[in-house]
């Protein structure tokens, strides 16, 4: 394993487990030695197994504010901030 950030499943000495971002130094976890790493995946390969969409009251916003943008398109001026509540 290369040197990184790491996603991992831990297992602590209580028998509990949990999900944690750990760094590897390319020789040992960057934790405390109670805690033993039970599996794990380069947070650069989680990230990309992820697929998450924005959240829907986000997208309304981006609706909301193209439609005003299209309803008057004209007024806008290059460089304006809009907010759209």
């Amino acid at each position: 394993m290369q040197e990184g950030i790491y996603f991992v499943a831990v297992r602590y000495q209580t028998g509990f487990g949990a999900y944690e971002v750990i760094s590897w130094d390319g020789e040992q976890w960057q934790l405390e030695n109670s805690i033993r790493v039970v599996g794990w995946i380069t947070f650069d390969d989680l990230l990309k197994n992820l697929d998450i969409s924005w959240p829907v009251s986000d997208q309304k916003a981006d609706m909301a504010f193209k439609a005003q943008y299209e309803a008057s398109k004209d007024n806008f001026k290059p460089n304006e901030f809009v907010e759209v509540e």
